[in-house]
């Protein structure tokens, strides 16, 4: 949280860009200073993000790859920029076609903000200047509030009726994502993969407060002649979910009107459900038998029985 005033890309658009997840993009650079995260399947059941910075622009992000067909959808309700480096025409379309600002590898030639880097391997080394995007567009403005919030850890939904947690598993056809609870119990830290998921920029492992998994059917109706079927995740609609924070995890119901609205997160009686100040990262997981999710309850150890003298 900033004091009021203190933060001026507060002010300004947020700035979301699709985000490389195959093993020869990991890792990452400044995953960790994201605001909100979307993990979606993409095909042959491998998974892209979505990544959305606001409260903080870094001046690299990446590797930024291609658009899909449920990002319109996804990146919507912020408004602000999207990001991205090419994509099939169709898509490109679908997402030009929204309230949001389209910055691609090509558009933005001449602006400063796109570059491929030498240290990684085409097409998995270009990165964007997202501080520089955003103070390129002043006019566009900042994002409404997403999901709901608590004013404290100890307030969010999941703390108070939570269950204790100590592994989160969420699987997809190809990859896996794993969320285990920091020692002092304040974030969940990221394996993809089975490998520890670090971030390039500082080394340090990836990691978030809140953890929502949102069940969500998959349309399959989009081909293509090259790469065969190109999944597109249903977030409009509603469904189940699980939502973690302080180490616990509680069900939850998502649902989302149409293109431009948040996606709302309630509780068993239609309450709102409470995330903890912080980021979040959003697992779109594939409903069953494509994806499932497996959360290991903690277990509390046994008293030791006191010996007798």
């Amino acid at each position: 949280k900033y004091e009021a005033g203190t933060n001026p890309a507060l002010d300004g658009p947020s700035v979301a860009c699709k985000i490389d997840n195959l093993g020869v993009a990991r890792p990452q650079v400044n995953l960790n200073q994201t605001d909100i995260v979307f993990d979606e399947m993409v095909e042959g059941g491998l998974t892209r993000l979505v990544a959305v910075w606001h409260s903080r622009m870094p001046e690299q992000v990446g590797p930024v790859r291609s658009i899909r067909p449920m990002d319109p959808d996804i990146v919507s309700p912020f408004g602000g920029i999207v990001c991205y480096s090419g994509g099939q025409t169709v898509f490109m379309n679908m997402m030009k076609a929204t309230n949001v600002f389209n910055a691609s590898e090509t558009s933005e030639q001449g602006q400063g903000t796109f570059s491929r880097t030498k240290d990684r391997i085409a097409p998995h080394n270009v990165i964007v200047d997202v501080a520089k995007l955003a103070a390129n567009h002043p006019e566009i403005a900042a994002p409404a509030a997403q999901f709901a919030y608590a004013d404290s850890l100890e307030g969010s939904t999941a703390a108070k009726s939570g269950t204790s947690v100590s592994d989160i598993k969420v699987y997809f056809p190809s990859a896996l994502a794993q969320w285990t609870p920091s020692p002092d119990g304040k974030q969940f830290l990221r394996t993809q993969d089975t490998k520890i998921d670090t971030d390039a920029a500082d080394g340090s492992q990836l990691h978030t407060v809140n953890v929502v998994i949102m069940t969500v059917t998959v349309d399959r109706s989009y081909k293509d002649h090259k790469y065969g079927n190109v999944p597109k995740d249903n977030v409009i609609g509603t469904g189940q979910a699980q939502v973690c924070s302080a180490g616990k995890c509680v069900n939850a119901t998502w649902s989302k009107a149409d293109r431009q609205s948040p996606i709302i997160l309630t509780d068993a009686a239609g309450q709102p459900l409470l995330l903890a100040p912080g980021n979040t990262w959003v697992e779109l997981q594939p409903a069953a038998p494509e994806g499932k999710t497996v959360l290991t309850q903690k277990t509390t150890p046994s008293p030791t029985a006191t010996p007798k003298k």
